[in-house]
């Protein structure tokens, strides 16, 4: 499995969360998933606005703060993934877009079910 079907195939999980407070603090996990789930669609919006408008540099900021959620959600791969997605995007290359609005679709996904 070549690097990028690995990020592709990457399932979110909260085992970081889980290691953090317990098994049992369901309602500091439910509160985390909430705070999580408004900063990744608030971040979604802005990647899809910036891409749209053809603002890769602004687009690339987002991407910064988005790797940090992959990364809090067990997903090492994509994490990399987004890091050389954002550097594409600070010299103006968005052709890793399709791609990376597959991993947010995957998030915004699991963050609705969570």
């Amino acid at each position: 499995m070549d690097v990028q079907e690995q990020y592709l195939r990457e399932i979110p999980n909260l085992d970081y969360v889980v290691d953090l407070v317990g098994t049992q603090d369901f309602e500091f996990r439910k509160k985390f998933v909430a705070i999580m789930r408004t900063e990744f669609t608030w971040d979604l919006g802005r990647y899809l606005y910036h891409i749209k408008i053809d603002e890769p540099r602004a687009a690339a900021e987002i991407v910064h703060k988005l790797k940090y959620k992959f990364s809090v959600l067990g997903m090492k791969k994509t994490f990399e993934f987004a890091e050389e997605h954002k550097a594409k995007l600070e010299v103006g290359d968005s052709s890793y877009d399709e791609n990376f609005k597959t991993i947010l679709k995957t998030v915004s996904t699991f963050l609705e079910t969570a």
